[in-house]
């Protein structure tokens, strides 16, 4: 007997599952759902920093209470702990989302498709820094992310990196 389950943490799971028909890691999944949120979609969750960048222990949380229920399966094969949807027994669906919202999620699920895990957690470290300073001119956010992530990115990847600032609305000043 199939269970219907209404979680938006399972939902972007399972939508990332499909669209790129790959399992997301914990650290995408983070990544994820930090930038929906960006883009005006409010899940709930709270960020703080974190090694990898933007964080929030609430969605860590609910990930680890849906593997619990049987709804997330892991797989911790690998260096990463890929999340799934056991569709066998769960049916998913969203919890309060608009058709404007999922199409917007789905929008942007595909928009990072190839995205490597590190390429995320600089974008929301750039973004994480971007809405925490005051000077929001590029120099000032590059220096923001070098003071959050050390030496691990280039000023070169950083600056790539802003150029996505735009698709969340977020101009940088000159």
């Amino acid at each position: 007997m199939m269970t219907n389950v209404s979680n938006n943490a399972a939902y972007i799971i399972k939508r990332i599952n499909e669209i790129w028909e790959k399992e997301p890691s914990k650290k995408t999944l983070q990544k994820i759902v930090f930038l929906i949120e960006q883009k005006g979609i409010d899940l709930g969750y709270e960020y703080g920093l974190h090694f990898y960048g933007p964080y929030s222990g609430t969605l860590d949380a609910v990930t680890t209470f849906l593997s619990a229920d049987g709804v997330i399966e892991f797989d911790y094969s690998g260096y990463s702990h890929l999340m799934s949807i056991n569709e066998e027994n769960f049916t998913v669906g969203p919890d309060g989302l608009s058709n404007e919202q999922r199409k917007t999620i789905d929008e942007l699920i595909e928009y990072f498709r190839g995205w490597s895990p590190s390429e995320l957690e600089l974008l929301t470290t750039a973004i994480y820094a971007y809405n925490h300073l005051e000077d929001k001119s590029k120099t000032s956010i590059i220096n923001g992310v070098q003071k959050i992530k050390g030496l691990k990115y280039s000023k070169e990847q950083i600056q790539h990196s802003l150029k996505e600032l735009a698709y969340f609305n977020k101009p940088i000043l000159c």
